[in-house]
């Protein structure tokens, strides 16, 4: 699949993640995460479950985006894909939750700055949109519609970007501000967006297909959108990204399913664990490396600084997807949104 030398200890045949974890391979990129957020009813507090003291604080139907901003956790409940999504908010230490808009067609990816959550809608079929709604509640004012294939949103405090899916992989931006959409970036073929993650000015897209690689582009614009690797048939799920390293979920079932490490600047990409069933979703936190599996209902940390290989966080959920990270691990599950406490 990949022409790079795989620095790694395989898992040997398949057996269930729970049984025989994976193996972590050689690293040497560590470093800091970047400052951010992540992605992306009465909030009862209960154990759930789960290896790290887990705490329930809202429902949720099937959340899809997660992010922190300001002492509240912000997601979108993707429910069926029809107009029966919602955006929401719960503050990060549980209590009444509050729906900013509801009835939304799809709803999924979710970033917050300052007074506003900006969320994307229908990023799976048909056409949807760029949308945003304020921090309490209230009208929705669309920013960009007939938008397909916007899985990944984010904003550099500046301006906000989104993925389209149209003949390839497009990014478009729009100053917070306010002023016309337009499109920055693009890379053409059988390959598509999964997700959108910034650093500095750097944006990085995990991309599926024929053709399909983690992308990287300036938020400038110049250059356009350029692969990490060799682009071939396979599916990233999604990026974390430190000062040194882009990390990627490369989806697949075990023992398959890796985790690779790219780093920025010169060097060679190694895969940093084997043996996964479906990896998705990553946070970044110092040296602490987080990634969602929703097939087998974890939440599995790699600490960067050893070669060992990665530890169940929490175990037990339902589904566990978006992951965000700051002073606790929350996590979006097909039923509800969760708090982790550090270990």
């Amino acid at each position: 699949m990949r022409s790079t030398a795989v620095l790694l200890l395989a898992l040997t045949a398949c057996a269930p993640e729970e049984a025989n974890p994976p193996s972590l391979g050689d690293y040497d990129g560590k470093a800091p995460v970047p400052v951010g957020g992540g992605g992306g009813g009465g909030g009862n507090t209960s154990d759930a479950g789960g290896d790290a003291g887990t705490t329930v604080l809202a429902p949720a139907s099937n959340a899809e985006g997660i992010y922190l901003s300001a002492g509240f956790v912000y997601y979108t409940s993707y429910a069926t894909g029809a107009n029966d999504g919602t955006v929401s908010s719960v503050s990060t230490l549980g209590g009444t939750v509050t729906n900013l808009t509801t009835l939304q067609n799809g709803p999924w990816a979710i970033t917050v700055p300052a007074n506003v959550a900006f969320f994307t809608t229908a990023p799976t079929a048909g056409t949807g949109g760029v949308s945003s709604v304020g921090v309490t509640g209230g009208g929705v004012t669309n920013v960009q519609q007939t938008v397909n294939g916007a899985v990944g949103m984010v904003t550099d405090g500046t301006n906000l970007y989104w993925t389209l899916d149209s003949s390839g992989v497009l990014v478009e931006m729009v100053a917070l501000a306010g002023g016309m959409p337009k499109q920055i970036l693009e890379i053409g073929g059988d390959i598509h967006p999964q997700g959108l993650t910034i650093s500095g000015t750097d944006l990085y897209i995990p991309t599926t297909g024929t053709q399909a690689a983690v992308v990287h582009g300036a938020t400038s614009g110049a250059g356009n959108l350029s692969p990490l690797d060799v682009q071939s048939p396979q599916t990233f799920a999604d990026v974390a990204v430190s000062s040194t390293t882009v990390y990627a979920t490369l989806d697949d079932i075990a023992p398959n399913g890796q985790i690779i490490a790219y780093p920025r600047g010169t060097g060679s990409p190694v895969t940093l664990v084997t043996g996964l069933n479906h990896p998705q979703r990553l946070a970044l936190d110092g040296t602490n490396l987080y990634f969602t599996d929703p097939t087998g209902g974890n939440v599995w940390v790699i600490d960067l600084t050893t070669t060992t290989g990665p530890v169940i966080f929490a175990s037990g959920l339902d589904g566990p997807l978006p992951i965000a990270v700051a002073d606790a691990v929350y996590v979006g599950t097909q039923s509800v949104i969760v708090r982790l406490t550090k270990l």
